[in-house]
């Protein structure tokens, strides 16, 4: 039996169950975080109702959703929505990629970039890319788009460098199960990672595991044999209010040795 075109869900309806569920609410508990009623709830939801512009400024503040949680609920409601999402190649966004670069990328003397959501790499400062320039190179030979942070670390020419692979390979999965959430093209890699096997090994380690490090360090063997230690810090540009750069991530990668320290630095040193 067909559902009545006025009863079947409505585009908001499905956005803001999605939101409902990620926070693992149910409509009542919801409509007490709001102030409002499962009634009033399941007639969004179900396309019976649609949202006023103070609701939807509600729930964006009530529930302290992210800039691109507001975008999708204001897009799927049809009303005006504050939140813009610029294109890429925009002159507010280059402007603001420029800003990162300056500011942040050029000033750190280890290799540092910016991601986008899918893991492409949008900026990246001189270190990076004589670190990484075999596979950048290699990433980008056949397109003019952004060289993918992702498959890089999953190819045979990258991971097979890592010393340490089944050991980092664990802190990999989990950040990955988290961005595949959100991103279509990170949720690709992922599923064909894994259907790889790259990830093989990821539950015995787990089992065999006595105890957990408080970080676990990426053991890169360079090209003249040395070993380098490292780990990122992974950071966001603070009262984003766009919901593209919202989803950048700054990432600068941290040597943990002073023997790594070194290398990297000499790396750095233009020939």
């Amino acid at each position: 039996m067909t559902m009545p075109a006025q009863l079947q869900a409505h585009p908001f309806g499905a956005v803001l169950k999605d939101i409902r569920a990620s926070l693992n609410l149910s409509q009542a508990a919801l409509a007490l975080e709001l102030g409002s009623t499962q009634r009033h709830l399941s007639f969004l939801e179900t396309g019976r109702s649609t949202p006023t512009p103070s609701f939807l400024a509600r729930i964006c503040r009530e529930l302290n959703l992210s800039v691109a949680q507001r975008a999708n609920l204001y897009a799927a409601s049809g009303a005006h929505s504050p939140y813009e999402q610029r294109a890429l190649a925009s002159a507010d966004v280059t402007a603001a990629l420029d800003m990162i670069e300056a500011r942040v990328l050029n000033n750190w003397p280890f290799p540092a970039l910016v991601l986008d959501a899918s893991w492409n790499i949008l900026r990246c400062n001189a270190p990076f890319l004589i670190v990484f320039a075999p596979f950048l190179k290699a990433a980008g030979a056949e397109s003019n788009a952004p060289a993918n942070l992702l498959s890089i670390m999953l190819s045979d020419a990258f991971s097979g460098l890592i010393q340490n692979w089944d050991e980092a390979v664990s802190i990999l999965y989990f950040r990955l199960q988290s961005a595949a959430a959100k991103d279509p093209l990170i949720r690709e890699l992922f599923a064909d990672a894994r259907r790889r096997g790259r990830f093989a090994n990821l539950p015995d380690m787990l089992l065999s595991q006595q105890s957990v490090p408080v970080f676990v360090p990426v053991r890169l063997n360079m090209p003249d044999g040395t070993i380098v230690e490292m780990s990122s810090l992974l950071g966001k540009l603070a009262s984003v209010q766009d919901a593209l750069v919202d989803g950048f991530e700054i990432e600068l990668m941290v040597p943990l040795t002073q023997a790594s320290e070194t290398r990297l630095l000499c790396a750095a040193k233009p020939a």
